[in-house]
């Protein structure tokens, strides 16, 4: 037999899927027990990654184990879903470093810059704040970040964020700034940029315009603003030509994903766990989930289609 990922998931649950299992049956709830079966409800936040990261585990879950997988992909916002989670109305979803930290009580001002750290950080927090598991973090980095449109750089010569803020001092606040509702009113947004990088008082003047933040590229790429909030494994930064200007001082934290679950779905050392696992040790570049996030959002390809042919070829399924 040939020793895939699959193989080797497929193996965990013959030699202890029955105990894992059973320890589920006596569970009630939306999350676990059905007739007949173990179900297993799968959540998602409404944006294209996090959607293709639900499919991820959706669709593992499915081939590598044999609960039955319920699909609520697309719940909601990140604070929906976590709710959803820890009131056993799901079993996981997928919710970045950073995010946790910074917004899942207690909340935290000041975010470690190394990636490990926080998730520790935040892992321990999900466990004793709120009795939650938080599983394995995939290594890819998608954050925040500034680009500019296209020849906003040849013009200026900007090209680090501390140039763009001695830029702004120096008066050049004619521009026109996009940013995204959540990044426009978080301390680890817009504010904490303005202030860790010194140009609070001339952002002032800037023209500040909230969108939603998947329109801030096509309004960037058509020059209708200057500068705007991307996220860094978003496939338009590339369609629309845009600059994301270096971040220097490090301000912007780790954004890696891991599941986030209910201890009754997704007991410790289970076949349910190794599954979840598996895709986030798969995922370990960006420029892996750019290509990933293309297929869905540019060339319109189906999300669970792509999920599934990720999967294949990483042995996974």
């Amino acid at each position: 037999m040939t020793l895939t990922r699959r193989n080797i998931l497929k193996h965990g649950i013959a030699a202890s899927g029955t105990a894992a299992l059973g320890s589920l049956a006596g569970c009630t709830g939306t999350i676990l027990g059905g007739s007949g079966g173990t179900s297993v409800t799968a959540a998602s936040m409404q944006w294209t990654e996090a959607e293709l990261m639900g499919y991820l585990g959706f669709e593992s879950l499915k081939a590598n184990t044999d609960v039955q997988v319920e699909n609520e992909l697309s719940l909601g916002g990140s604070m929906q879903c976590f709710q959803a989670v820890k009131n056993r109305e799901a079993g996981f979803y997928h919710l970045y470093t950073a995010g946790a930290y910074a917004t899942i009580p207690p909340e935290h001002d000041e975010i470690p810059s190394d990636p490990e750290d926080l998730y520790q950080r935040a892992k321990e927090d999900l466990s004793d704040e709120h009795g939650l598991r938080y599983l394995q973090r995939a290594t890819f980095n998608n954050t925040y970040a500034l680009a500019v449109r296209p020849g906003f750089q040849e013009e200026t010569g900007v090209e680090t964020i501390s140039e763009f803020a001695e830029y702004i001092n120096s008066g050049n606040t004619d521009i026109t700034a996009v940013l995204g509702p959540e990044f426009a009113e978080r301390e680890d947004g817009w504010p904490g940029l303005v202030e860790a990088y010194g140009f609070a008082n001339a952002a002032e003047e800037l023209n500040i315009r909230q969108i939603g933040a998947n329109l801030t590229y096509q309004v960037l790429g058509e020059g209708e603003a200057e500068v705007g909030m991307v996220f860094t494994t978003n496939p338009q930064i590339q369609q629309y030509d845009l600059v994301v200007l270096e971040d220097d001082r490090t301000f912007f934290a780790p954004y890696n994903p891991a599941p986030v679950a209910h201890p009754d779905a997704v007991p410790e050392g289970s076949p349910i766990e190794e599954a979840l696992n598996a895709p986030m040790e798969a995922l370990t570049s960006e420029e892996q989930v750019i290509e990933l996030n293309a297929r869905i959002a540019i060339d319109e390809e189906d999300v669970q289609t792509v999920a599934v042919d990720f999967l294949e070829s990483e042995g996974i399924i």
